[in-house]
């Protein structure tokens, strides 16, 4: 491969791709990043093919990525590396990445985790996942929350003047 467009070429083509240069690939920590309207199910069975977790468990398969995003707390967003959303202007934005350390500043895609859909639209995240093996020691369920605290309104409420200026989302 001579050039980055020849690489997006073949990425673009490709129906699989998995990039490594570990002879054991079940001691690997990889990014994968994933629409948000996909379901829990499907995600953990393309990851089981590869021997690989997500580091949390979560009760409803059938449950989309993005909800348990939008609804969860602490014990997922330290999993997330990355988001994609569309703001209160209608702009598609990209916070973090499809890396294993962020520091840009503010953590957006870990901000957003619980934000229950007042804040964006979520798009897609990336997460941090492992081997299985190693995804065992590390899952716990990720409950959903529940109960509004003081705190959090006072920083949505400021945060809401930043992703919905417009009061689009309620």
């Amino acid at each position: 491969m001579n050039s980055i467009a020849e690489l997006q070429k073949k990425v673009k083509h490709s129906h699989k791709l998995r990039i490594t240069n570990y002879d054991d690939e079940s001691d690997e920590e990889l990014v994968l990043t994933v629409k948000a309207g996909t379901s829990i199910k499907i995600v953990n069975e393309e990851l089981a093919k590869n021997n690989q977790a997500f580091p949390f468990i979560t009760e409803n398969p059938e449950q989309t990525i993005g909800s348990l995003y939008a609804t969860s707390g602490a014990e997922l967003s330290d999993s997330v590396l990355g988001v994609q959303i569309v703001n209160g202007k209608g702009e598609l934005l990209n916070f973090g990445g499809q890396v294993m350390k962020n520091v840009a500043g503010y953590d957006v895609s870990r901000l957003l985790v619980g934000s229950m859909g007042k804040l964006a639209i979520i798009t897609q995240i990336s997460f941090k996942i492992l081997p299985e093996k190693a995804a065992k020691n590390f899952q716990q369920e990720v409950p959903i929350k529940n109960k509004e605290n003081s705190l959090r309104l006072i920083y949505e409420k400021k945060l809401k003047k930043v992703f919905d200026p417009y009061g689009v989302f309620v």
